[in-house]
């Protein structure tokens, strides 16, 4: 072989040699040495992380207690709201409104409740069982007409503001009518009123206590005064039949007249053992109480402390309340009449001659069918 084919040999192999070498960096060492400085980032971030829990070992107690505190204030606010809205507390809300004679007709539309926030993130997360592991706020908004006086108006507010639950009010109109001779009159309006709710751990629906509110009542209609809108005998003549047919008679007159007492309650007008009366030139309220004992009805009618009971043998009741109109602008003489009927009985009330423009009589809270002639 010649010198300058050895030569050209070991050239080669020196070539191939640094190669070798080329390929090796950049296939091993190159990675390697990538892969490192990939773990020392790692590693500076543990060690940052590291030395964070450390400073926060330091305070664990203070955050224990802040968690408590924050979990205590969280509780607190959460009683506030109700665990749903089920249609039946809203019923329930309606009927405070009526049992605390804010208004004397309020009706109210019920909607579907809607997602309002998710607290803690957007997706609900759920645990074996489907049971919510967050809490989820819904909202809803009744849409409420209402008509009464306007004292009934501030008291609807002061409902609103006071109940158990918080309630926002979005939206409220109200007219104000000062020739209204009738409180009832004097106020209408619609308001629109924001219920919220939060579901989630340890939330229980409420379950509206109504023990107390009587199921069934022998006409399924009813008129914005409580009574039946269907026909009864006595829309025929307006109930005029009750004059010379009744269980109570009512006299409203002048309480400055000399021959009797301005308001007289009778179950007989001609038996004055049955009379309870009032001479005070102011408007008294007579209640009028209807109950049933051992198979029996009977009614009860009474101003403050005075009072008569009776037996009814009718198969309504009928109040016969005979007025007359005012003598002068001192003339302040005037009823008004609350029914608590926990019966099947219907009532009737017959009014006849009573001032036009400042009637002596008025209907004020009742329970059961109350129709006003």
């Amino acid at each position: 072989m010649s010198s300058s084919s050895t030569g050209s040999i070991k050239a080669l192999l020196v070539i191939l040699g640094i190669g070798a070498i080329v390929a090796a960096i950049f296939l091993v060492a190159k990675p390697k040495n990538e892969s490192c400085k990939a773990l020392q980032v790692e590693i500076n971030d543990l060690q940052t992380r590291y030395d964070d829990l450390c400073e926060k070992e330091k305070h664990k107690d203070e955050y224990i207690a802040e968690t408590e505190e924050f979990n205590k204030q969280f509780d607190e606010e959460l009683v506030n709201y109700p665990a749903d809205l089920n249609q039946e507390t809203t019923v329930m809300f309606l009927k405070g409104v009526e049992e605390n004679n804010v208004f004397q007709n309020v009706s109210v539309s019920l909607p579907r409740p809607s997602t309002y926030y998710v607290l803690g993130g957007e997706e609900v997360a759920e645990d074996e069982e489907g049971a919510a592991q967050q809490y989820v706020v819904e909202t809803e908004a009744y849409n409420v007409s209402y008509k009464g006086s306007y004292e009934g108006f501030q008291d609807y507010i002061d409902y609103i503001e006071g109940y158990k639950y918080r309630m926002n009010v979005s939206q409220i109109n109200v007219a104000y009518n000062a020739d209204a001779t009738d409180p009832i009159d004097e106020c209408t309006g619609s308001a629109t009123i924001n219920a919220y709710s939060i579901s989630g751990p340890d939330r229980t629906p409420d379950k509206p206590v109504i023990s107390d509110v009587k199921e069934g009542k022998p006409v399924i209609f009813a008129d914005e005064n409580g009574g039946s809108s269907a026909s009864t005998s006595y829309d025929n003549d307006e109930g005029a039949s009750i004059v010379s047919n009744h269980n109570i008679v009512m006299l409203l007159n002048n309480a400055g007249n000399d021959s009797a007492s301005g308001i007289i309650v009778a179950a007989n007008e001609s038996n004055e053992d049955t009379y309870v009366t009032s001479s005070a030139n102011s408007v008294e309220e007579v209640d009028v109480t209807i109950t049933e004992e051992d198979g029996k009805n009977y009614i009860e009618y009474a101003i403050g402390s005075d009072s008569y009971r009776a037996e009814i043998l009718s198969s309504d009741v009928t109040i016969y309340v005979k007025s007359s109109a005012r003598v002068n602008s001192d003339d302040k003489n005037g009823v008004k009449m609350n029914v608590s009927n926990s019966t099947d009985l219907s009532v009737y009330v017959k009014v006849s001659d009573d001032d036009a423009t400042a009637p002596r009589f008025e209907l004020g809270s009742k329970t059961g069918t109350v129709k006003v002639y």
